[in-house]
């Protein structure tokens, strides 16, 4: 009926003997924050490998923090928002904790695909713009898709493509080349860690 939305998941399941050594001691971390979020080990465990490569001390030039790679005053804030409902910037000692790190990155996972992508139908195509979105911020997101950096408009227009067509969009209009990559590198590491 008009109206009503049906919400549809998608469970990956994890190959056996997937994790490589350097994720192995996160493993539980990382099976607890995907439970308590809602977000597929597979996509988490890709993430962590893209950003660190598993290195819970990497900081990057920007700089960015830990295993998921937050930048403490922008996804760090709002995932610690998001997760604690609380406004504090976390420190680089915090975001250096390998627990602390994988819920804030998996909670800033959640909160991209449940309120800044929570209207797309298709839950591959909102992973798709969460893992954009992850990379260069959801405000990013929606310009390539509509240039303006508002959800409404961005979000209908996914809702007019599928899978295939929308990352090939991402792929064109994204507007940094390092995020281009990003979705590529991402989507393709899921892969090693889905259970076929």
């Amino acid at each position: 009926s008009e109206g009503v939305k049906n919400i549809v998941a998608i469970t990956m399941e994890l190959v056996e003997d997937h994790i490589p050594k350097r994720a192995e001691k996160f493993k539980q971390m990382v099976s607890s924050h995907s439970a308590k979020y809602s977000v597929d080990e597979p996509l988490i465990y890709a993430i962590m490998e893209q950003e660190s490569a598993f290195n819970p001390v990497a900081q990057s030039w920007v700089p960015a923090y830990g295993l998921m790679q937050l930048v403490p005053e922008s996804g760090g804030r709002d995932a610690y928002h998001h997760v604690y409902k609380k406004d504090i910037i976390p420190t680089p000692e915090y975001l250096y904790d390998p627990d602390n790190n994988i819920e804030l990155g998996t909670g800033y996972l959640h909160k991209q695909m449940t309120v800044y992508f929570k209207g797309v139908n298709d839950p591959r195509c909102r992973m798709l713009c969460a893992i954009a979105a992850y990379n260069t911020g959801q405000g990013n997101v929606y310009y390539a898709l509509t240039g303006k950096r508002t959800m409404s408009n961005a979000v209908k227009k996914v809702n007019t493509m599928t899978y295939d067509q929308l990352y090939t969009y991402l792929k064109r209009n994204l507007p940094h080349s390092e995020t281009r990559d990003y979705i590529e590198k991402v989507t393709s590491r899921m892969q090693k860690y889905i259970k076929k």
